[in-house]
Order: structure tokens, then sequence, then C-alpha cells
């Protein structure tokens, strides 16, 4: 019901010329039943925020809103009373481009078919929720599973009840049956998400020397980083290598780089962005090369390929992509590390402004793409850096280095 106040809102303060369509998004929001809300339009065009949102959405160009029902409004009382939330939650549901290919009133949010995901990026850029590379909004994805459209990552399922275009103006709006849930700290998704208890215990009870100085948990750690694409293993995977695990740890330098193999660092990678032959560069410098075929998507790192299990869980300042074993690569090139993170913070620069659905073909995602190199040493994707030689003397300090990249 606040969305719809806010396109009321919309509806007055528009352009002249979308002022004259008035009555066009009026009957449009009664069409799908959608009731204005005063009072609550009225608190988000009272913050610099939600003066900030409206005039970049009246400024013209396509968006597309995704607007909660009346029903789905109710049941978000906190929203009521936090202004600052409600904006940013109506932020995460206003997705930057058109994402319809008909030209007509009748149309369907464009969508891949599970277990493939479509990403969209929305107008949610809040830094209190959001810390991407580039300063990127954060993403939305979603998928049909059962012929039905699905949001990912909600903790209940969202979906599409019908939706209409707003002749003369660039707003496509889709009514969905509940709230979008903003996408929390990468250590609260491994913690919540399905059967990756394993490595969030890990991340979330290991305490390691801070860029400050102070000791904290490598969860707090990686959730500080801009732009983390995690290859989480599963805890099935994790029971496999268990007897392997106690040598690495005895190892340092090995320990390093197979903590390093299963993190692209400075970029987020989402799935729509993998295509068959793909080849991105892990933290510790080292190919991580992807195959698809009709049994899934699988991912390649030294001598072990795992299969990607669960992909695009977001978090608010990366991805997690779920795999079903442990990368046990201690093979390591810093200065490809070096030179794949520069150029994942040149290409991070072009996201603040990308549009539509995020793809390896799409300008700001094709930055993204490994470069034609055969030996693999080098990719736009972007991790870290990792001075490989920087002497340690514990394996908390060693941990925190090689995930991290905290010494560049």
């Amino acid at each position: 019901m606040v969305l719809c106040k806010y396109l009321a809102l919309l509806a007055t303060v528009f352009s002249a010329s979308l002022a004259q369509n008035t009555t066009v998004i009026t009957d449009a929001l009664s069409a799908l039943g959608l009731s204005s809300f005063a009072l609550a339009a009225a608190a988000l065009n009272g913050t610099s925020g939600g003066q900030a949102l409206l005039s970049t959405v009246l400024s013209g160009g396509n968006y597309s809103i995704l607007a909660p029902t009346n029903d789905a409004f109710s049941q978000a009382s906190s929203l009521a009373s936090d202004n600052t939330l409600l904006v940013d939650t109506l932020a995460y549901h206003i997705l930057r481009g058109s994402f319809s290919s008909s030209n007509s009133s009748t149309f369907n949010l464009t969508s891949a078919t599970s277990p493939n995901h479509t990403i969209g990026r929305s107008m949610l850029n809040d830094s209190a929720y959001v810390t991407l590379e580039g300063n990127a909004s954060q993403a939305v994805a979603w998928t049909i599973e059962s012929n039905t459209l699905v949001f990912l990552n909600q903790a209940t399922n969202i979906s599409i009840v019908n939706s209409t275009r707003i002749n003369g103006t660039g707003l496509d709006i889709y009514t969905i049956d509940g709230i979008l849930s903003i996408p929390p700290s990468m250590s609260s998704v491994l913690a919540n998400a399905t059967n990756t208890s394993s490595i969030a215990g890990l991340l979330n009870s290991t305490m390691v020397p801070s860029s400050n100085g102070t000791n904290d948990t490598i969860g707090n750690i990686l959730n500080a980083q801009r732009g983390i694409t995690l290859f989480a293993p599963s805890d099935s995977a994790f029971s496999e290598v268990s007897s392997s695990l106690p040598v690495l740890e005895g190892n340092l330098t090995a320990f390093t780089t197979v903590l390093q193999n299963h993190i692209i660092n400075g970029s987020t990678v989402y799935s729509s962005e993998i295509t068959n032959g793909s080849n991105f560069t892990s933290a510790a410098g080292e190919p991580l090369t992807f195959v698809t075929n009709s049994s899934g998507t699988y991912v390649t790192s030294g001598s072990t390929t795992a299969k990607i299990i669960a992909t695009d869980i977001l978090s608010m300042n990366g991805v997690v992509h779920v795999i079903d074993s442990v990368f046990l690569n201690i093979a390591s090139d810093s200065s490809a590390a070096s030179s794949a993170y520069n150029s994942a913070t040149s290409a991070a620069t072009k996201l603040a402004s990308e549009t539509g659905i995020i793809s390896a073909t799409a300008p700001a995602a094709s930055s993204s793409s490994s470069s034609s190199s055969g030996s693999g040493s080098s990719n736009n994707a972007g991790v870290a850096s990792v001075v490989s030689t920087y002497f340690m003397t514990s394996v908390v300090a060693i941990v925190s280095f090689a995930v991290f990249g905290v010494f560049i």
C-alpha cells in the first residue's frame, strides 16, 4: 500500500507531460487493486532520501516497479514507523530499466527458468544496506519455478499477481504478493542459508586480527569488504575433506592459498554472468574456469571440479554460490591477482549506471568477463591482490590475509 501511495504521489508531481495522463495512472492503479495511502506518501516526500528517489524516477527513463499488494503492506508495520527503512524498502522495489520485451499493455516480467536466474539492479544504494563494488545498487533475483515467477532469497514465496504499463511514461508496474527483504550481511546469509552451516561456523566463530589492530571474526571482516563472490563449500563437501584439513592447517602457505581459491574479491559475479567457458580469477590469482552442460554448471580450480548446487544467494556486499566440493588448490599467482583486482576496480565504475538484465553480454557485465588470454591469469572480474611473500607468524593472521586481501 505504501508503494501505491508513492505512485499516487508520482501522479501529482510528475512532469507536465505526465500530469496530463493522471487519469491513466489512476485507472491503472485501480485496475490493479492498489489503494493510495497519503500519509505514507507524504512521509516519503518528507525525507531527503525519499526526495532523491522521487527526483531520479521523475527525471525520465525506464523503471520497473514491484508494487506489493495492500495485504502485503498491512503486514509490514515497521515501515510505518521508520521513514529511512520505508525509503530504502521502496528503493529495493524499483528496478532500473525495462524488463519486458512486449510493447503492449499486457506483458510479463522477463525471466529465466530454474535453475537459471534473472538478475536486475534496484534503486537501493544506501550504504547502510548495500556495500557493493563501485557503489552499485543492490540486485534483485528471480526465476520461474513450476510455471510461476518467484523472487529469490525471500523467507516466503513472493510472486507477481498482475502487471500494467502506464502509457506515456517509462513505468511498468508489477503487483507482487509480498514485500521483498533487503539482503543482509554475508555472514548472516551463510548462517541462514541451507547447507552452509559449516562455513558459517568457521567464519563467524574464528577471531583474527583486523586492519585496525583489534581482533574480530572472519565473518565480520568479510562483511566489511566491497564486492565479494564466495564459492562456499556445502556442509557435505567439508565432511568429505575433513581428514585433509588438519594437514593444511599445519602448512600455512597451503592453508592460505586454499582459502583464497574460493573467493573473487572486488567483484560480484552473479550466475547470469557465468557462461560456458567463462574464466575468472581467484584471490590466489588462479583461474576459475566454468563449464555448463545439461547436468548443470561446474567450476574448476586446480585439479578439483565442483558442481554449483545453489546460486545467487545475495548479500549486502556480494553473492554466494554453493559448491559440492572443497578446492584443495595450493597454487597461487600474486601478480595475476593484482592485475585482476586493478581491472575490477576500473570496471566497477560502470555499475552505478547499470540498467536492465545483468548478464555476461550486458555492457557493464562484459567488463567483468575474462580476457581471452590463454593463460587464464588475468581477469576483469577482479580480485584483491595478495602479496604472497608477506611473512605471517600465525595461522589466524594468515587466514585474515588470505581471505580478505587486507595487505594490498
